[in-house]
């Protein structure tokens, strides 16, 4: 079932499973209990289970890590066992004997992870201590006897729960731009008090004056020279910007990256000074964006690729402004259906 993304490595704490004791312990050492949910069917290896799923870590403080409740189900192949002698500690050791209905709950302990080999103490994240526990609580909502039917299902799963993916990612993109906007005010009211601002802003004009450049600082802060205004639509959040771009350090005007791009503009972190040069253009437009370095990457320099508040310019041409993103995949759909985005 290559062509499926499974999750065979997740799971949670149900609340009203937590109550039970009585836990079988499968070859592997896994401690599972199953509640059976009335079927009669029988299930085999190659078939595909249809799960929501929930995991929870257990330590000092309790907190959920997965949920596909009120998502994408997660679809798992029953597999053979592994081989004799292969380190293996997962609740799939048991997933061939659920069948539709039922419910499971499978306990995973860390020190154990440790001592079988599966996990490095050393290289556990920082929330994942020796004596934790993760509890997996799952629901088989449908068996697939084929994997063509299990896909085709999978697929339907996936363009319905496409809306909220698309939620989530804007929501989490708006977070990220929230928290960089709060951190770039922040650095610039502490160089502004330093006076370090200021001199960056003058290395910028020194470098436009040496270059006998022409270019007009907006209210962010950019240079911008506008080569050709552009007459099509104007750029603005919101719109998905193509843009042909040639980008380089004032240092030495060395070239670190040339390349063409669409990005909706105003939905996703970018570098500050670029995005607010491009909303300088329309459709059709040409020029340069001059950036001082508090306005770019600023003091880590994108991990060090950079020199602390390097300077850098951008040659822009601003190819395409549209509403809709034109590296959209178009869906098949018949006729009568309705479209699914």
């Amino acid at each position: 079932m290559k062509a499926l993304q499974f999750l065979t490595g997740l799971a949670l704490t149900a609340v009203g499973f937590t109550a039970c004791n009585s836990y079988e312990t499968s070859p592997n050492g896994l401690k599972y209990k199953i509640f059976d949910g009335g079927s009669k069917d029988s299930t085999k290896q190659g078939y595909v289970l249809k799960m929501n799923m929930r995991l929870t870590l257990n330590g000092s403080k309790d907190s959920v890590m997965a949920d596909t409740y009120g998502k994408m189900p997660m679809f798992a192949p029953i597999q053979a066992p592994p081989p004799p002698g292969q380190p293996f500690y997962d609740p799939a050791e048991v997933f061939g004997m659920l069948k539709k209905g039922d419910s499971m709950v499978a306990v995973m302990y860390i020190d154990s992870m440790i001592s079988k080999g599966i996990a490095q103490e050393a290289s556990l994240p920082p929330y994942i201590k020796k004596g934790d526990k993760m509890t997996f609580t799952y629901k088989v909502l449908e068996v697939f006897k084929t994997d063509s039917i299990a896909r085709e299902d999978f697929n339907k799963e996936l363009a319905k729960d496409a809306p909220r993916r698309e939620k989530e990612q804007k929501d989490m993109m708006e977070k990220m731009r929230k928290e960089q906007a709060a951190k770039q005010k922040a650095e610039e009211q502490e160089l502004e008090k330093s006076g370090e601002k200021a001199k960056q802003i003058q290395a910028v004009q020194k470098y436009l004056a040496d270059k006998k450049l022409s270019a007009t600082q907006t209210k962010v802060g950019s240079f911008i020279k506008i080569d050709q205004q552009g007459s099509g639509e104007q750029v603005a959040d919101g719109k998905y910007i193509t843009v042909k771009y040639n980008g380089k350090s004032m240092r030495n005007d060395s070239t670190f990256d040339a390349n063409t791009m669409t990005v909706k503009l105003g939905e996703q972190p970018f570098i500050i000074g670029f995005e607010d040069g491009l909303r300088q253009f329309k459709k059709g437009g040409k020029g340069t964006i001059y950036i001082p370095g508090y306005l770019a990457y600023g003091k880590e320099g994108m991990g060090g690729k950079f020199q602390p508040y390097e300077p850098l310019y951008f040659d822009v041409e601003i190819t395409n402004v549209s509403d809709d993103n034109p590296n959209a995949v178009p869906q098949a759909h018949k006729e009568g259906d309705g479209h699914k985005h």
